[in-house]
């Protein structure tokens, strides 16, 4: 299947492309960072209506963002984050989470069906202060794994300030922090609110389109 993709890639996308790819071929210049789920639904450059050298991304499971000295250390996020930053001169991180998310739905059954995945129990560890945020918070409207993907994304943005040099840069407003979650159902995004921690559409998205009766 992959191979038919390639070869299909080839006769169609490919010669649209090439111009952009040989531009970037030899520096890039993406002007966001996109934190954000390996699950397969998710796809960055869809949701956002970007292109090859717009997103620096970085996936994960369960898009989570292991905090500064961590006891469960992990360099792999960090280091794409001070990349980004230092490097490319990034000034915008995106945290994107998504409704149903298989991490998620792990943490809230207390890691007994990934308990035999160990370097997925790991790394779920990352996750234990998005379910206690959960747990403190208590029960609203949302159906609860709604609800904790939701706080995982606001948890993941607080861990990102823990890195120090991070928190500076954000504070003097150099850096923004954003939060995004996709409702795989509708496929509508929103956008969280640091203020009222509510996530809501994003302004000036057109109604979205009744789905036909099957």
């Amino acid at each position: 299947m992959l191979l038919d993709g390639v070869r299909d890639y080839h006769g169609t996308m490919a010669p649209l492309v090439r111009p952009i790819m040989a531009e970037l071929a030899f520096a890039q210049k993406p002007q966001h960072l996109f934190i954000t789920c390996v699950d397969s639904r998710v796809v960055p450059n869809i949701i956002t209506a970007s292109g090859p050298g717009d997103l620096f991304i970085n996936r994960n499971v369960g898009n989570l963002v292991p905090r500064f000295g961590s006891r469960t250390p992990d360099d792999s996020v960090a280091a794409t984050v001070e990349y980004a930053v230092n490097v490319l001169g990034i000034r915008t991180i995106t945290v994107c989470g998504h409704s149903n998310c298989g991490a998620m739905a792990a943490l809230l059954a207390g890691g007994t069906e990934v308990e035999h995945l160990r370097s997925l129990t790991h790394w779920l560890r990352h996750g234990h202060r998005s379910l206690a945020r959960f747990l403190d918070e208590g029960p609203d409207e949302r159906a609860p794994l709604a609800r904790l993907c939701q706080i995982n994304v606001e948890q993941q943005l607080d861990n990102l300030l823990t890195y120090p040099w991070l928190r500076t840069m954000v504070d003097a407003g150099d850096v923004e922090l954003v939060g995004l979650y996709l409702d795989l159902e509708s496929a509508e995004v929103s956008a969280l609110n640091r203020e009222t921690r509510a996530f809501a559409p994003v302004a000036g998205t057109p109604p979205q389109e009744p789905v036909p009766a099957p």
